[in-house]
């Protein structure tokens, strides 16, 4: 059975295979974006085409392109949150500087858009996609409008856990394995319990990001939700039993 480490591999092989033609400075920061964090979205997209009886390979340009759809979110995150929460890693920013940090995350929302409908078998599907990414990317610019104007008060707990529950990785995870399920046919309830449960992989993520020491005492509890709502599904064994592993590696900051 292919591991989720395996399926980002899976992408990260065809970004580097796409013609992509990119700026030696982007191809520079496109390397780094990796680096220091998995692609997380595209490998639970395709873990999620998997388990609802979908050929993975095929839903694989789809993957990349909401992977590129997230690293553009990230960037803006980094950009307008830096300075009210610490990030301890060396960022895109602190790297390349300001005007190459915007000018990557538009070359990603760009990349992002171009690779969604490469090589696609069903283009209605992927058209429905679209629309879909589009309007996360838009309903997380709002939460991130609303975070900004509130940025007098991120330091309290309060402001914290309202990134946790409104954050990009929220949007992005429930996105991904919505549209796995998605680009696998499944039924309408198997989309949106497994969108539920990348909304609680999302808020794990998002807790361990501002924990200190990064482990949240609350990230086992939304782990053993999000597999609640996996086990409460018709899918294999198997399938069930990754889930939970991927749940709760990121509930230890994995």
């Amino acid at each position: 059975m292919v591991t989720l480490r395996e399926r980002q591999d899976h992408t990260r092989e065809y970004l580097r295979s796409a013609d992509l033609r990119l700026s030696a400075v982007f191809e520079r920061i496109m390397r780094h974006a990796f680096e220091y964090s998995e692609p997380l979205c595209a490998g639970l997209l395709l873990w999620a085409c998997d388990a609802a009886g979908g050929d993975a390979r095929t839903a694989l340009p789809v993957a990349a392109s909401v992977e590129c759809l997230h690293r553009f979110c990230i960037l803006h995150d980094e950009l307008q949150l830096r300075p009210t929460f610490v990030i301890e890693r060396e960022t895109t920013t602190s790297i390349w500087g300001l005007a190459q940090t915007l000018n990557a995350g538009d070359a990603f929302f760009a990349l992002g858009l171009g690779l969604l409908a490469k090589d696609a078998v069903d283009r209605e599907r992927v058209l429905e996609v679209g629309v879909m990414a589009a309007s996360a990317v838009l309903l997380g610019i709002e939460r991130r409008n609303r975070l900004v104007r509130a940025a007098s008060r991120p330091h309290t707990r309060t402001g914290r856990m309202r990134v946790a529950y409104d954050g990009t990785q929220v949007l992005m995870l429930s996105l991904s394995l919505r549209v796995g399920a998605m680009m696998a046919n499944a039924p309408a309830s198997v989309c949106d319990a497994l969108a539920d449960a990348g909304r609680l992989l999302g808020t794990i993520v998002q807790l361990q990001s501002q924990a200190r020491g990064g482990r949240s005492p609350l990230a086992k509890r939304y782990a053993a939700k999000a597999v609640g709502l996996v086990r409460g599904i018709a899918l294999a064994p198997a399938r069930v039993a990754e889930f939970e592993e991927i749940a709760y590696q990121l509930a230890s900051g994995n």
